[in-house]
């Protein structure tokens, strides 16, 4: 790291602290008892939970993913504007469980266009928690990563008898790419029951940057929520329903952006009282349908002989998902018991528009299954807060027959590409693509007070993940990589072993005066981590070198270790300055070879610096990444330079009912590549072909909210 870089990261505010507190609820913290909410980008701790809640007034995020760098050790890879996935201490994508309202969303397209932070606005969004350092065997159901739960707006149940009235509504407009978006959310509630309608879209073009514009970023997408909850007897249900409907969405990270992205989830909850303990039982079923295409919003790929080569693809998916727990106190002792399944299928032809007779089954009738067993302890001794929890997951896989017709004359000199696709495909159709993995996932976690003002968290765990769809049944060179983006051509393996890790973490919560500090370190033994391996498969080999000029990657099974530091701060300087941020280092490494895990975050912190006053407040906000230089050689990752922006915030109150919020982001316009951004796949961009992604440039807006 240059010192230079390293002493901007202190410089620019005091970087060296994080987000959240020690014993504080999730709450919107108000402005000397105005109803402006100024939480903008902070965490509060509940035990191991860290809980953001979004600003109508000061953040201007399409989904949830940008809050992830507020959370300590939290960031997200940019593959789009609508299409980024969460990163959690270097784990990235399926490893970290989201849940949206209790209910799972697993990503249909291969290259995850489609990704469970974006399946919400944060318009739309009540709250995001973090499950800091371990999450519990329940929380986590599969994945060496972490679970994050998202709450969408909701009124609840009402504490009078008669029915009342609620809700929100949002309006904004930013300057670059020419943004705007709207979002209503209402509803009616009494004792006994609430109902809620939601709404919003999004909208923007190509957005730029200091000396031109980065090319398929643009974006349009409507978002539609119902819900009900209802109380019979001693026991409350809830319905939901969640419609997505995205158009034209560019991905500039990837081989191809979204023509369109329909999705519809529909869940049902039920808690109840049942004998000395509680029940809780809730199914939920997601349908998607989805186009993408190399041609609508980018120039045509052109093939190493200048031709182009039109590609569009319109995979199906479905998931229907299962929760059963049981709650009950024996003693000390607090248990859980629960059953939890997740029934995934998939199907995935690739075709040419300009050609009926080309069409390559890139993934036919996946079918991917978990079923899982869980048990948890919490209890209290000697001044400690313990949880002990064990599960055993069980996940079966199967695919069928796969082919492919590339419409090569059979005299032409490229025809070997076909008889190289058709070898592939036969080995494939041979092999016995059933498998089945048996998981045991196990955490204990222990903290207590050491004073009045310091608290000891420490936990050790092992956790497990099985290949995806994609590393275990990709048989032909080709990028649908769920998100992968690093530009190569990726063969699956039928063989591959699930992911195990053992983990370790240590950290203290502190508070002195007005000043609390979250720091933890963690440790991570990974045997059998999944990601691309010299390919050995001759016959794939020839194949993409004819068609890209560089061999493929093979998925494979390696080891590796990660380890780091987080840490969150919170600082009332006085009665009106709130100084608070987070700090987040991750080094990811190989252990079998020397070699660096791939895209993984360096060095980043935010800070933000709050003037509050009755009915107004203004913050100015820094966001800064050091230099990363410890990139992976397998893939060829290029090192990224360190950067640093600083965006100013403001709000005020327009009486009872209106806030409004404006503010620029990126004051200074500077020109940087976020190394999570990914590479320029669209040619004729302003970002050359191959080159890392250029960030937004400066960006003002507005923003209005209404409440009532």
């Amino acid at each position: 790291m240059k010192p230079s870089v390293f002493a901007g990261l202190f410089l620019t505010f005091p970087l060296l602290i994080t987000t959240a507190t020690a014993d504080s609820a999730a709450r919107g913290e108000t402005v000397e008892n105005s109803d402006i909410e100024v939480v903008l980008v902070t965490g509060v701790r509940i035990h191991d939970q860290m809980v953001l809640e979004p600003s109508q007034v000061a953040h201007t995020g399409l989904d949830n993913s940008d809050l992830m760098r507020m959370f300590p050790g939290g960031n997200r890879n940019a593959n789009g504007p609508l299409t980024r996935i969460s990163q959690y201490r270097g784990l990235i994508g399926a490893q970290n469980n989201v849940l949206v309202d209790g209910a799972g969303y697993s990503a249909d397209c291969p290259n995850w266009m489609d990704t469970p932070l974006s399946s919400i606005p944060q318009s739309l969004t009540e709250s995001v928690t973090l499950y800091r350092g371990l999450a519990s065997v329940k929380t986590v159901q599969e994945g060496l990563g972490n679970g994050i739960a998202v709450r969408s707006r909701n009124g609840g149940f009402a504490a009078a008898e008669d029915w009342a009235a609620y809700g929100n509504a949002t309006a904004g407009y930013g300057s670059n790419a020419s943004a705007w978006n709207a979002s209503v959310f209402s509803g009616w509630h009494n004792d006994r029951n609430w109902l809620d309608v939601a709404a919003s879209v999004d909208r923007g073009d190509d957005y730029g940057f200091d000396g031109g514009t980065v090319a398929a970023t643009e974006y349009d997408r409507s978002h539609y929520r119902f819900g009900y909850g209802g109380r019979l007897g001693g026991a409350d249900l809830a319905l939901r329903a969640a419609i997505n409907r995205t158009g034209n969405a560019g991905t500039p990270a990837l081989p191809m952006d979204m023509r369109y992205l329909d999705s519809e989830q529909y869940a049902f909850e039920f808690n109840a009282p049942a004998g000395p303990g509680t029940l809780h039982f809730s199914v939920d079923t997601l349908s998607v349908d989805h186009v993408m295409d190399n041609f609508t919003l980018r120039p045509v790929p052109l093939n190493k002989k200048g031709k182009p080569t039109f590609r569009e693809s319109a995979p199906l998916g479905d998931t229907d998902a299962l929760q059963l727990s049981y709650q009950i106190e024996r003693g000390v002792l607090d248990w859980e018991f629960g059953l939890d399944g997740k029934w995934e299928s998939h199907d995935h032809p690739v075709a040419d528009p300009t050609n009926a007779e080309f069409f390559i089954d890139n993934f036919s009738r996946i079918e991917r299954d978990r079923l899982g067993v869980f048990a948890t302890a919490t209890w209290t001794a000697s001044g400690w807060d313990l949880e002990a929890g064990l599960r055993y997951n069980r996940v079966e896989m199967d695919a069928g027959e796969v082919g492919g017709n590339l419409a090569i004359p059979p005299m032409s000199p490229m025809f070997v590409q076909q008889e190289r696709l058709d070898k592939l495909a036969a080995e494939f159709n041979a092999a016995d693509r059933a498998r089945s993995d048996d998981q045991w996932t196990g955490v204990f976690k222990a903290s207590r007070d050491l004073g009045e003002n310091l608290r000891l968290n420490l936990g050790l765990g092992r956790k497990a993940r099985s290949p995806s769809y994609q590393e275990r049944y990709l048989w032909l060179p080709m990028s649908a990589t769920a998100g992968l983006a690093d530009g190569w051509t990726y063969i699956g393996d039928l063989d591959l072993v699930p992911e195990t890790s053992l983990e370790a973490t240590a950290g203290l919560d502190w508070s002195f005066g007005g000043l609390r500090l979250t720091p933890e370190v963690f440790y991570r033994d990974i045997s059998n981590f999944i990601q691309g391996t010299p390919s050995t498969n001759m016959t794939a080999n020839q194949f993409a070198m004819m068609a890209t000029g560089r061999p493929p990657l093979q998925y494979g099974n390696v080891d590796a270790e990660q380890y780091g530091f987080d840490m969150g701060y919170e600082w009332q300087l006085d009665e009106h300055f709130l100084l608070r941020g987070t700090l987040s280092y991750v080094r990811g490494k190989r252990t079998d070879i020397e070699d660096n895990l791939y895209r993984i975050a360096p060095l980043t912190s935010v800070a933000e610096l709050m003037y509050l006053r009755e009915g107004w407040f203004v913050s100015l906000e820094s966001v800064a990444a050091a230099r990363q230089d410890r990139v992976a050689d397998y893939n060829a990752e290029t090192e990224s330079a360190g950067w640093g922006v600083l965006n100013v915030r403001a709000a005020v109150e327009l009486g009872d009912t209106f806030d409004l919020g404006l503010g620029v982001e990126n004051l200074f316009d500077k020109v940087y590549r976020d190394h999570l951004g990914g590479y320029n796949r669209v040619r004729e961009s302003d970002v050359p072909l191959g080159a890392r992604i250029i960030s937004m440039g400066r960006n003002l807006y507005l923003k209005l909210n209404a409440k009532w």
